[in-house]
């Protein structure tokens, strides 16, 4: 049976490392990691906005041990061709866009200001020879 002391000691370190945890995640420095992006996608011919386009943004997390983790966000587009992704990680970031009866865009960007604004414009499909 542990002493009336050692279980106070338990606790005591047990509290501290619970308030420094929370203190760490409500440092100011924190939010401004990370912000929203807006994507409008529209068809680059009729400037009418896309539907339903499936949009990917691809980050790469660094790891301490030297390697890359890939962090995935996945949306919609809604009748108005747009979309807001809140709250991901600033910073350099690949964003893929596929919707039906156009071609796949893909391009990398950099994500550094806040609630940035991107526009994809789709091209139609070429037509098989």
């Amino acid at each position: 049976m542990r002493s009336r002391q050692g279980m106070f000691r338990m606790g005591l370190i047990l509290w501290v490392a619970c308030s420094a945890l929370l203190l760490i995640r409500a440092l100011p420095g924190q939010a401004a990691d990370r912000t929203s992006l807006n994507i409008v996608v529209k068809d680059a011919q009729s400037g009418e906005p896309i539907n339903q386009a499936h949009l990917t943004l691809q980050f790469r997390e660094a790891r301490k041990v030297g390697s890359s983790k890939l962090i995935a966000y996945s949306a919609k587009t809604n009748a108005q061709g747009k979309c807001k992704f809140p709250d991901i990680p600033k910073g350099p970031f690949r964003l893929i866009v596929t919707a039906d009866y156009h071609q796949t865009f893909g391009k990398n960007y950099k994500l550094d200001e806040d609630n940035q604004v991107v526009e994809v414009k789709l091209k139609k499909p070429q037509p098989l020879l």
